[in-house]
């Protein structure tokens, strides 16, 4: 009965983290906000750890659900919230970048369909070091 609790509680733990290894990169945290009106776009999130002696950046991401891709942040300007695209986003060595609202994110645009909570939505991180890193993100109400 022990190693039956021992096994269970081992195999609960392993699947609350969610995290996705390329290199010296490490992407957890994943998650998208619903999208409502197909077409209408929506932003994606995730935290990008750097366990690396040298910097990387995220140069792109892409989507099945959504023709256009792009990174953006936030910034604030004379009192004005304001949307911009980055070519890319550095991620310094033996450092962290979280991708989060009101900051560094991914939109997606023109998508063909509404995705609400529970849905799940795949996304590929391009990055300049560490290639390629495959995520299933799952749509959320509200940021965890």
């Amino acid at each position: 009965m022990k190693k039956i609790l021992i096994v269970l509680m081992i195999l609960l733990s392993s699947q609350s983290v969610s995290y996705a290894q390329q290199g010296n990169i490490i992407v957890s945290g994943e998650w998208a906000r619903p999208i409502l009106v197909a077409g209408r776009p929506g932003g994606a999130y995730l935290k990008i750890q750097n366990n690396g002696s040298d910097n990387d950046t995220l140069l792109s991401a892409t989507s099945p659900i959504s023709p256009r891709v792009e990174l953006h942040e936030h910034t604030m300007a004379d009192g004005v919230m304001k949307m911009r695209q980055v070519m890319g986003i550095e991620v310094p060595a033996g450092g962290m970048v979280e991708l989060k609202p009101g900051g560094y994110h991914i939109m997606l645009f023109d998508t063909d369909n509404t995705y609400g909570p529970g849905d799940k939505i795949d996304l590929e991180l391009n990055f300049k070091n560490a290639g390629k890193i495959k995520k299933t993100l799952e749509i959320l109400a509200k940021q965890p």
